[in-house]
């Protein structure tokens, strides 16, 4: 399985950015207790980046599920997010695994802001900036890159057909022919 996988950023370099990362979200919200809500493929990530923020925080799993239709050459997608956690005065982080497109971000920002916290972070795994069909911006990210053109981002979290999650690199596989099946792939944000 691991020689199908060219990487990307090693276990170690994703290890020294996390940390990182950490601190910097730590300086930049003082004193400050997050509320942390992580979407289903940000889990590893999430997971190591909390033990390096120096506040308190609470962490919740945030689900996001999109729905695409293709109807007369128009693909239309439903957004739905949902989550138990009160918010209103709260200082969120909202944790991504991938923002590419920044539709999926767009509007989880417009429901959480809907929940009136004292304040909105992001902070994302992976920026793709070159591929954003809507303006927003995370606040960190652990690495940004352009897109890899036929290649598909696996590992630390992120499969491909529910495989490579467990892998302890960021790596990417050649992109899955048109139509297989592949659960949180592109375009999804």
């Amino acid at each position: 399985m691991r020689d199908e996988v060219a990487v990307l950023y090693s276990e170690e370099q994703i290890a020294c950015r996390v940390a990182e990362l950490g601190a910097e979200i730590g300086r930049a919200l003082p004193g400050r207790e997050l509320s942390v809500l992580g979407l289903m493929g940000s889990l590893v990530f999430m997971a190591d980046l909390i033990r390096h923020i120096p506040l308190e925080t609470s962490m919740q799993l945030v689900r996001v599920t999109t729905q695409q239709e293709q109807t007369a050459n128009r693909v239309m997608t439903e957004i739905v997010f949902a989550t138990a956690v009160p918010l209103e005065g709260c200082d969120v982080l909202l944790v991504e695994d991938v923002v590419d497109t920044g539709i999926t971000l767009s509007y989880l920002l417009g429901h959480l802001h809907e929940r009136r916290p004292r304040s909105v972070h992001v902070c994302t795994l992976v920026d793709k900036p070159d591929l954003r069909k809507i303006d927003v911006h995370p606040d960190w990210a652990a690495f940004s890159m352009k897109d890899e053109g036929g290649r598909f981002l696996v590992g630390y979290g992120l499969d491909c057909n529910e495989r490579f999650a467990g892998l302890p690199f960021l790596g990417t596989i050649a992109r899955p022919a048109p139509g297989a099946r592949t659960r949180g792939g592109p375009p999804r944000r």
